[in-house]
């Protein structure tokens, strides 16, 4: 008797689909959709003068491996200043959506709860703010014990920068972050 090799497919068929589930697991279960907002109860969020429409959270600063961690909260349908990032950088966003826009004023990307963007330094000026709800984002800078961001005026002017010592000081000036503890 001849033996003949199947498919995957045809094998896991053959078997049925009780065993086939459990011989290939099954697929995970999709987390629930949110239906709340993110709890901020243990966030002390902060303002720079000046710049309106976002807060702060200094998370973490490291001089040594030239990385700003932060969680920016933008207002809901606002925009903040005109700036340009010279460090790469991540955001995650954890609430809301984050809404780009030239320095037209013209919309040009939307980051939706959950999602995940890496960027190089040097981009084009832009604005950014939330959407119908106020926005949470994560963002960590990166490369650079320079200037971070470059806060312009409406000619394209520099007005301010902001760069790793000026975060260490603003974390060094904030309320620490919350800290886990053990139960015991």
């Amino acid at each position: 008797m001849e033996k003949k090799t199947l498919t995957r497919r045809e094998g896991l068929a053959g078997i049925g689909t009780v065993a086939a589930a459990a011989a290939v697991g099954t697929a995970p279960a999709a987390a629930a959709p949110g239906g709340g907002a993110f709890d901020q109860s243990n966030i002390k969020w902060n303002a720079l003068e000046g710049i309106d429409h976002v807060w702060y959270h200094v998370l973490k600063v490291d001089p040594d491996a030239k990385v700003v961690d932060l969680l920016l909260k933008f207002s809901a349908n606002e925009r903040i200043v005109l700036h340009r990032h010279h460090a790469d950088y991540s955001t995650f966003i954890i609430q809301g959506e984050l809404r780009l826009y030239d320095d037209a004023g013209e919309l040009t990307e939307i980051r939706p709860t959950g999602s995940f963007v890496e960027k190089p330094g040097g981009g084009a000026p832009h604005t950014e703010g939330g959407g119908d709800v106020d926005c949470i984002a994560w963002f960590s800078n990166r490369g650079t014990d320079g200037t971070i961001y470059e806060i312009l005026g409406p000619n394209g002017e520099t007005l301010a920068t902001l760069g790793l010592q000026d975060f260490a000081a603003l974390w060094d000036a904030q309320d620490p972050p919350v800290q886990p503890y053990i139960p015991g």
